[in-house]
């Protein structure tokens, strides 16, 4: 696929979805104005432009190439742009499939490389043939040889690696509606719900308060509970959808993920891009013993999920998460490594903590509202018991001279991650002058998540282990190749 070919046609229909969203305010503006017949019409043909006329013209005018060593776009209406992106600069290959391109055999590419826009690919391949992402993937995959003695290569001759899938992981219907049903995003739907009553007529919710007063408490407390319901249905129904048929395959170098049942979302990363690897429990998960599998990668592919962290498993059992994922990703272990190295010897800082920034807000509420101090109350032995989760969730160890594994607990929710020494951009010891007597100090780790930086923080650890992890970090710097003294 060496001469430029444009996108399939149906891509127009996606270039003016993308207007409608980019651009929706204009119809907006339009609708609400009072404009004449002449002035309507003239802006609605301006409107029409805007939708059809130009997402025609940005589809005629873009052209790609699929060669050997590159994937080669031109693109433009005012001005022309030539994109040139070589393979190994490529971070990872997202394809996108709507349910009306499938019996085409038709999806939508996005290419992302480290140079990349916050919030746009480096590329955005719209009705492309299926084959083009295989075809992207076999060059990604190809070594070329080079000549003893000369830096030359010779393209015609390559060596493609292997096309066997080495590990294959798919979830059952049981696990999925675990999933649905222990997600806590039923609480955006439920504010979702709330802000709909906002937008409602101010009669008719005049009406509704005028009905709700004459209600009794019982029927007050099952229009609440309804309401729950209802966001909890949308949210389950929503996530049963979204990780229909997840699929997790280990090709060569390679993780590809696949899930969704009107879009069919396909992401493929190389392992070596991998920053980190993160088992997530939220509340309920932790009761059961239930586990959410993410990884931390330099991209932004995963920008749609629920922390912007590719998900390679939806839910697992705790117990067989590090055996399930091990033939995935070989440098994790096998059994869940004790973690009692980095702890925090005293809970009680981080429960004051936490009280003190519940305090304050509430303060300034029970004096300008004094008939709403009593909530002050619940709220702040919220407070003080997440202040003791994130306490006793806090830990830490190394699990290899090259593996490092750290355990943190904010908003009820645990994250373990697991970070390769070589992964790690930066390590932060700090100690106040009102830690030294007590000999604590905060530790934290920089990683690299998206376009942007993580940082993993554990508060309130004996200074004696975090000083011993600050020291490894150090010396395993000094012994890594890259290091400029070697």
């Amino acid at each position: 696929m060496t001469k430029p070919k444009h996108t399939h046609p149906l891509g127009v229909l996606q270039q003016i979805a993308q207007a409608l969203k980019d651009y929706w305010y204009l119809l907006v503006i339009l609708l609400t104005a009072r404009l004449g017949h002449l002035g309507f019409t003239i802006s609605l043909i301006l409107l029409i432009l805007v939708f059809c006329g130009w997402p025609i013209l940005r589809w005629a005018t873009l052209t790609y190439q699929i060669t050997p060593t590159a994937i080669i776009i031109h693109s433009g209406i005012l001005v022309r742009h030539h994109e040139h992106i070589p393979y190994s600069r490529i971070q990872t290959v997202q394809r996108k499939q709507w349910f009306y391109l499938r019996p085409f055999q038709l999806e939508e590419l996005l290419i992302e490389t480290a140079s990349h826009e916050d919030h746009a690919p480096e590329a955005r391949l719209a009705a492309v043939p299926t084959t083009a992402a295989h075809l992207i993937a076999r060059y990604r995959q190809t070594k070329p040889t080079t000549t003893t003695g000369s830096a030359a290569v010779i393209p015609d001759q390559t060596t493609v690696a292997t096309d066997t899938v080495q590990a294959y992981y798919r979830i059952n219907p049981q696990d999925l509606v675990k999933f649905g049903l222990t997600s806590m995003i039923f609480v955006p739907f439920l504010l979702v719900l709330l802000g709909l009553y906002n937008k409602l007529p101010k009669s008719m919710t005049t009406a509704l308060v005028t009905d709700a007063t004459h209600l009794a408490r019982v029927l007050l407390v099952s229009a609440i509970v309804a309401l729950i319901v209802i966001a909890w249905l949308g949210a389950f129904i929503w996530t049963l959808q979204r990780y229909y048929h997840f699929e997790l395959t280990r090709q060569a170098d390679q993780l590809e993920t696949a899930r969704g049942f009107f879009q069919r979302n396909t992401v493929s990363a190389p392992l070596n891009r991998i920053q980190a690897v993160r088992f997530k429990q939220n509340l309920l998960r932790q009761w059961l013993h239930l586990q959410t599998v993410q990884v931390l990668i330099a991209s932004k592919a995963a920008g749609d999920e629920d922390d912007n962290d590719l998900v390679i498993m939806p839910v697992i059992q705790a117990d067989q998460a590090m055996v399930t994922l091990h033939p995935f990703i070989t440098w994790l272990p096998t059994t869940l490594p004790s973690l009692t190295a980095l702890t925090v010897p005293r809970r009680r800082y981080q429960i004051r903590n936490a009280l003190l920034i519940a305090a304050i807000p509430l303060g300034l509420l029970s004096y300008w509202l004094p008939t709403w101090a009593w909530i002050s109350l619940p709220i702040l032995l919220l407070a003080a018991l997440q202040g003791y989760f994130s306490a006793t969730n806090t830990a830490g160890g190394l699990i290899t001279s090259d593996l490092l594994a750290v355990q943190t607990g904010h908003w009820w929710t645990r994250d373990r991650y697991f970070i390769p020494v070589t992964k790690i951009q930066s390590l932060h010891l700090r100690q106040s002058i009102w830690m030294k007597r007590t000999h604590l100090a905060h530790l934290t780790i920089n990683v690299r998540h998206g376009n942007h930086n993580q940082e993993i923080q554990l508060r309130y650890l004996k200074l004696s282990a975090a000083k011993h992890l600050y020291a490894w970090y150090l010396q395993s710097t000094l012994q890594r190749p890259d290091n400029p003294r070697h």
